[in-house]
C-alpha cells in the first residue's frame, strides 16, 4: 500500500488531517496508477487530505475461495496497522471510500458492507453488476476473473450483490448510511459494458430511500474522467465547489488563446 500525508505546504505543520480518502485500484493494476497516472496528491494537498492506496490483486476487494482473504486485510489487517504506525482520523465522519472500475465495486462492497466505517463512499466507472458479468459462463475470461471470487458455478452470493447490499443498506436510519456517488462516461462500452452496468445499478437503487447521486458525462474508462470524478467526489464529501474549481482551471486558456 502506498500513503500521502499533506506535509508538502508549511502551513499543513501543525494542522490536523482533514479527512482520509482511500483509493482502490481497477483489475489488472495496482495503486501505483493513483500515485503515477492521476491528479490525487495534488488534490489531497489542495484539501488536507490523507490517501490510503492499497493494492487489492484482482480480488474485487473480496476474501478469494481459494487464495488470500483480500477483504480481511482492507477491512481489518490494514486499518489496524495503520492506526498503530501513523494515527490518522478514525472518526467515520472522516473516512471515505473511492474506487474505478473494479475497485468502483470495491468501494461499494466494502462500504455497504461497514456503513459505520465511512461517510461516503464512491464509485467510478464501477463494475456494478457482477451478474452481468458473470452471464456468460461458458466464456474462459469470465470463468478466469470470477471462479477466484465466486467459486465454480459462478453463483452471485448476496453478500457480493451490489443490488441486495443497496436495499440492505438503505433500511438503516439515513444517519448511518454512507452518501454514495457513481459517475460513468456515456462512451464506456465494449468490452465490459460499464455504462450499461452503472445504469442497471442506477435503475435498481435510485427509488430507495439512500442518499445516492450518480453522474454522467461524455468520457471513456480513461484518466481524464477519473480525474473529474475523484474532485467531485472531494467536492461531494468533503470540500463544496472544489469541482468547479478544478474544472474551471482544468479548462482555463491562456492570454494568447484568449487573442486569438
Amino acid at each position: 500500500m502506498r500513503l500521502y500525508l499533506p506535509c508538502d505546504r508549511p502551513e499543513w505543520a501543525d494542522r490536523e488531517v482533514q479527512a482520509v480518502f482511500t483509493l482502490l485500484h481497477g483489475y489488472t493494476n495496482d495503486g501505483d496508477d493513483w500515485v503515477c497516472s492521476s491528479s490525487a496528491l495534488r488534490m489531497a494537498a489542495d484539501n488536507g487530505l490523507a490517501l490510503i492506496v492499497p493494492d487489492t490483486s484482482n480480488s474485487f476487494c473480496c476474501n478469494l475461495v481459494n487464495g488470500p482473504a483480500w477483504n480481511t486485510w482492507l477491512t481489518r489487517e490494514m486499518p489496524h496497522q495503520m492506526d498503530r504506525i501513523f494515527r490518522l482520523p478514525r472518526q467515520r465522519e472522516k473516512n471515505f471510500l473511492c474506487g474505478l472500475s473494479m475497485g468502483g465495486y470495491g468501494a461499494l462492497y466494502m462500504g455497504m458492507t461497514h456503513p459505520e466505517r465511512y461517510a461516503g463512499i464512491a464509485s467510478f466507472s464501477g463494475s456494478l453488476d457482477m451478474g452481468l458479468m458473470t452471464r456468460n459462463r461458458d466464456n474462459p475470461a469470465v470463468r478466469q476473473v470470477f471462479e477466484p471470487i465466486l467459486g465454480r458455478e459462478l453463483e452471485l452470493a448476496p453478500d457480493k450483490d451490489l443490488f441486495r447490499l443497496a436495499e440492505n443498506l438503505s433500511r438503516l436510519p439515513r444517519a448511518r448510511q454512507p452518501k454514495i456517488l457513481c459517475t460513468v462516461g456515456r462512451q464506456d462500452h465494449e468490452p465490459y459494458h460499464i455504462y450499461q452496468q452503472n445504469q442497471n445499478f442506477r435503475r435498481h437503487v435510485q427509488d430507495l430511500p439512500l442518499d445516492y447521486t450518480y453522474l454522467e458525462w461524455d468520457g471513456g474508462h480513461e484518466w481524464a474522467f477519473w480525474n473529474r470524478s475523484l474532485s467531485l467526489a472531494i467536492d461531494r464529501f468533503v470540500s463544496p465547489g472544489y469541482g468547479e474549481r478544478c474544472r474551471r482551471a482544468w479548462s482555463c486558456k491562456t492570454s494568447e488563446e484568449e487573442k486569438q
